[in-house]
Order: C-alpha cells, then structure tokens, then sequence
C-alpha cells in the first residue's frame, strides 16, 4: 500500500493519539479511499451505469481489540470520542457515531461475535463535498471489525452491510457505487460497474494532457439528504408507474425515452424528466467509456458538461453555487468539461483541466467565484488510487 507523505504524519499523528488514549499500541492500521464518479451520477441506486475511481484522499484508522464489551472510538479530526455498548446498540445525537453503530448492528444481524475494541481516526476527505467520506468511514470501520474479530468477510459482504444500514438505519436511500469504489478501487484504474447485476470492469484512465481537479463550492444546503431522498423516492414511485406498463420492468435503467414517451404521456411532468436524466445518463456512461477508451478527450468534456445539464434542469438536484462554478468554465480554453458530482445540493464539481495551467485556471475560478457569492471555494488536485487495505503493524 503507497502511503504519501501527509497520510504519514496523519499516521504517526492518530498513533501517538492512539497512545495516549489507550495506554497501548494499536495491533492494525486500515486505509479507506474516498472516491470521485467521472459520470453516472443517481444512476446506482436505479439499477444503473456507473464510472467511479477511488483517490487519494482517505480515511485511517488504528485498532485494538480488548476483552470487553464496550467499543471505545476517537474522531481525532472532531476531537470528540464516543463509548459505546456493544450489547446496547442505540442511534445517538452523533451523525459520525450513528454511521459506526449502524454497522455495528449489521455484525449483529448476521449473529457474528464482536470484541470490544479501540479506535482512532482520521481523514483528508472533505465533509460533505461529495468524494463520500461516509462511505469511507463505513468501509474503513467495517474493514477494521472484520480483521481484529477474524471474521473473514467478504468485500461484497461490507458493501451490502453498509448499504442496509444507511437504508434502515441511517435513513439514507442510495445505492452501492460509493461503498463499492472505496473497497474495489484499484491504482490509474476508473470501474464501469453495472448496479443491477454488479458486473464490473476496470479501465485505464489515460487523460492526456489533462488533469481531474474538483472545486469546492464550500455550501451545503439544508435539504441535502432530504431531497437526495425524495430523488430515489420518486424514482420508486416511477418504476411502480412503469410496472403498470409492463410488469417485467424492475428499474428506470431497464427502459428508454421511447417507453417514457408512451408510458408516461399522463404523468406529472417532475417524473418525466427524473427518468428521462436517469435513461440519458446511462447513455453518457457508455459514451464515456468509450471515449476514454479511444482517446476522445474533447468528447469526455463534452459529455461533463451534458450531465450537468441534467442534473440541474431534468434531475433537479443541483444549487446556484454548483451551476456558477460550472458556468465560470465554459468560456475557459483550457477547461474541457464540468459537472457537479455527488447527491447535490452543494459540495464539488469534477472538472477536467489542462494540466501544465490548472492553478492558475483554479485561482482564476476561485476568484470570480467569490466575487459572485462571497464564498471561498477550495481546489483538489486528485489522483486515483487504491481501495481499501488493512495493514499489520
């Protein structure tokens, strides 16, 4: 596992943490990538095409195990620890904590034994930007329970643990794509993935002379989880309309806008356009794919700037901020592409830059950024990397 030199002090940072805290030395250090999506975006949980890379950007974690029933966990970045009773697994006032008792209880579901365990964490994955630092925190953590218990899970297995935990637990309805890259990510590598039936395929990522970088519009709206779930809620009520149709059909993916044209000529109009981005965006993914595949980098820019499109007109789930930053590319010589990336409502846009100029592009941007809305956005200079790995210490 390549380590870069500011994971190291992260490192050495959490286990003198560790240390202190404990009064012991942690037996295992576990590594979870956060994750970019070239495109595909509320595809996943539509049974769709995805095109998502895990970065460099990631979350440590340090374990020990003891001989208690009680799990001790330090968010060093938070500066805030919880204590928690693994025979009485209950939500908290804590987003961070209930993400970590959620899985938790999957371990119990599946009628595995825990032992108590100690944890300290840490992350360069910005909150609430998009590259999921949620998932992985889940993965990660997950990762961590397996090794010290000797449990012997399965990769799949922490994906589908972590997705029934933010569905009934957490509230949260997505999909797979995120736990996914953070576990299956592989160096240079983008995965296409096909969220029906998991089938997946890595792929090259070759950008020429061009670079991804993701601007930080730095808001997050109040409705951001709650209108990610009125997405997946109207995309549910969608399929059952579909059904009525045909009822071989199983997802909004399965489908074109030809059978909306026919099924839907009575439906609200807000329908329509959430199944006509979900049906185009698939397309965009293969489009994508094989754009890359053959070298078309223009044709990549292309395609960001469609899907943005989409995502603010048909899908609904982008914010002024999101648009503006995507505007303020599109007379830019240098700037191929944008989109905003991630559930909506705030947090990155992925762009694809000309590499020999992208901080000057970026500060230029970050600029007339500020001006408009008086917010200072962030720049991320990203490379992929690999999932998630545990190491022995």
């Amino acid at each position: 596992m390549k380590i870069i030199p500011i994971a190291i002090r992260m490192i050495n940072e959490i286990k003198n943490r560790f240390r202190l805290l404990y009064n012991k030395e942690a037996e295992i250090l576990v590594k979870a990538p956060g994750r970019v999506n070239l495109i595909g975006e509320h595809t996943d949980y539509n049974a769709g095409l995805v095109l998502p890379a895990a970065i460099d950007k990631c979350m440590y974690f340090l374990f020990s195990s003891n001989d208690s029933n009680v799990g001790r966990v330090y968010a060093k970045d938070l500066n805030k620890q919880a204590t928690i009773d693994l025979n009485n697994l209950e939500k908290t006032d804590s987003v961070w904590v209930n993400y970590i008792v959620g899985l938790l209880l999957e371990f119990k579901i599946k009628g595995l034994s825990l032992k108590g365990f100690e944890c300290v964490f840490s992350s360069d994955i910005p909150i609430g930007a998009g590259m999921s630092s949620s998932a992985a925190l889940e993965c990660g953590f997950a990762m961590g329970m397996n090794h010290i218990n000797q449990l012997n899970l399965g990769s799949w297995e922490i994906v589908d643990m972590s997705h029934h935990s933010n569905h009934t637990f957490m509230n949260i309805y997505g999909g797979i794509m995120d736990q996914f890259t953070s576990l299956f990510g592989q160096n240079d590598k983008c995965m296409l993935m096909n969220c029906a039936d998991r089938s997946f395929s890595y792929h090259d990522i070759d950008l020429k002379e061009y670079s991804i970088v993701m601007l930080n519009t730095n808001v997050k709206h109040e409705h951001t989880i709650s209108g990610y779930n009125e997405r997946s809620a109207e995309c549910k009520e969608i399929v059952k309309r579909l059904q009525k149709f045909d009822s071989d059909i199983k997802s909004i993916s399965e489908t074109n806008n030809e059978t909306i044209d026919t099924a839907g000529i009575e439906w609200p109009d807000n329908l329509k356009r959430r199944a006509r981005f979900v049906i185009n965006e698939n397309d965009r993914v293969l489009e994508f794919s094989r754009a890359m595949k053959n070298g078309d980098i223009q044709k990549l820019g292309e395609l960001l700037y469609q899907s943005h499109y989409g995502l603010q007109h048909l899908f609904e789930v982008s914010c002024p901020e999101l648009n503006l930053l995507v505007d303020l590319t599109r007379d830019n010589q240098h700037i191929l592409g944008a989109r905003m990336m991630g559930g909506g409502f705030g947090g990155c846009t992925i762009n694809l830059m000309k590499s020999d100029c992208v901080e000057e592009i970026t500060n230029t941007l970050i600029s007339k950024y500020k001006e408009r809305v008086g917010i200072q956005a962030e720049s991320y200079f990203i490379k992929v990397s690999d999932g998630a790995h545990v190491m022995m210490l």
